[in-house]
């Protein structure tokens, strides 16, 4: 009957888009056969069409962008914008076509406890929609089974329980993983026969997977069609862990939320690689001080053109995020092989380098940590902070010192600080890096460590 349920669900999901005009189906179709192949002459042509379609919009109906005279009309032509500038500027980003449409508000705090807001038009909802399926689907994901899905459901987000029920979510908030919610939702997965996937913030997976090592002792007694972490970077330990004791592999996406689905790995591909979302952006990686493109190999901004967005187009949109792109032979197109996190999260050595903020992930072999956070407070003084169980060996202090001194310099001030707690953001997520030392860092490229 539960098998029966699911394919009900999938059914009505494409017959319902059918009735509407197939709009969704359509998206699909394009980003399937976009990403198929990304630089063959076909998904080149559509993408730059794609392109050309949306900044001749721009600039003949988005205040911000009349300036632009020149024609044909060049991406370098456009400036590179970040989120402050469309916050001071917001009613200049709006396309006057749309003003009195359909436009659907999304709001983001994200790290910086400042509200962002952006505007979406209709075939964008429906572009995002495609986008999640695809993806969804390209991990594993079965349309109509159960989705367990961890994030934070805030007002935002939060679906009433006709449509959780309709969609077949299990919905849990990471604000309220208590024991007793825990226990209920492992509970629920050793005990549903839904076919079913899990979709949680990186630190709710960690979570997860951390009661089930040491509630149960052993794996999770059911199968998964697909994991995948979202919100926080994925790292090996957590990766490892929730892959050992959830039994299935764990793909890490790369998304926001003012755009959407920017990139993700693939299952069954040791590279770590991210695929880009070639179909649905453009997709830049430049220079860290200037705004000239980045090499290949070479950690740089990321850059992106929405390319669906008609309501408020955001063209050369610095994300904020930094990361490494190149070219992957095997696949024949340009991937991501790091997403670093947030540019203002990223340290500095006492040379006033950059150093990958990838470095606190070695904190973990060192036992009895349970959670962590790094600080670079100024000018070479650096603050880890620590939640322990009673594994910790408060001798490992010096070598937790030591360790990073090899990546912060020999001459660093390295503070550890023991608390009960490493408390979430308002967006349900956890910060590990924060670099409070904003004027330390070099007008030069960076210098990452060869010991990541």
């Amino acid at each position: 009957m539960v098998k029966v349920l699911e394919q009900l669900r999938n059914v009505a999901f494409w017959s319902l888009d059918a009735i509407k005009g197939g709009h969704i189906r359509k998206h699909c179709s394009e980003i399937r056969m976009v990403l198929k192949a990304p630089e063959s002459d076909e998904s080149r042509l559509t993408r730059e069409n794609n392109l050309d379609r949306l900044l001749e919009h721009a600039v003949h109906t988005v205040p911000f962008y009349y300036a632009i005279e020149k024609r044909p009309y060049s991406l370098q032509d456009f400036p590179i914008v970040e989120k402050e500038t469309i916050q001071k500027k917001f009613e200049l980003f709006r396309s006057e076509v749309h003003l009195n449409g359909y436009n659907h508000e999304v709001t983001t705090s994200g790290s910086t406890g400042k509200p962002f807001k952006i505007l979406q038009n209709k075939d964008k909802r429906n572009r995002n929609t495609a986008d999640t399926f695809f993806f969804a689907q390209r991990a594993g994901f079965k349309l109509g089974s159960r989705l367990y899905y961890l994030r934070l459901w805030d007002k935002q987000y939060k679906k009433n329980r006709l449509l959780t029920l309709l969609q077949n979510i299990a919905a849990y908030s990471v604000d309220d993983l208590t024991e007793a919610n825990l226990a209920k939702l492992v509970h629920e997965l050793e005990h549903s026969s839904s076919n079913k996937s899990l979709l949680a913030y990186t630190s709710a997976l960690n979570t997860v997977s951390k009661y089930v090592e040491q509630q149960l002792g052993r794996s999770l007694h059911c199968k998964f069609d697909s994991i995948i972490s979202i919100a926080e970077a994925l790292n090996p330990g957590v990766k490892s862990r929730a892959e050992k004791y959830l039994g299935t592999e764990v793909v890490s996406r790369y998304s926001n939320s003012e755009n959407g689905i920017l990139a993700q790995q693939k299952v069954n591909d040791g590279t770590g690689n991210f695929e880009i979302n070639w179909a649905s952006y453009h997709v830049e990686l430049l220079d860290l001080n200037e705004d000239k493109p980045a090499r290949p190999g070479e950690t740089g901004r990321i850059v992106i053109t929405d390319l669906f967005n008609y309501s408020m187009p955001m063209i050369r949109y610095d994300t904020g995020d930094v990361g490494v792109m190149d070219y992957d032979p095997e696949k024949q197109a340009i991937v991501f092989t790091k997403v670093e996190g947030r540019k203002m999260d990223m340290f500095t050595n006492t040379k006033g380098d950059y150093i990958s903020s990838h470095i606190i992930h070695h904190i973990l072999q060192f036992k009895g940590i349970e959670q962590f956070q790094f600080i670079e407070e100024e000018d070479g003084d650096y603050t880890i902070k620590l939640k322990v169980s009673p594994l910790y060996d408060r001798n490992d202090e010096g070598r937790i010192r030591n360790k990073y001194m090899e990546y912060f310099g020999e001459d660093a001030i390295i503070h550890v600080e023991y608390v009960d707690d490493i408390p979430l953001l308002p967006s349900g997520k956890r910060k590990l890096v924060i670099n409070k030392n904003k004027g330390a860092i070099k007008q030069s490229s960076p210098q990452l460590s060869p010991k990541i």
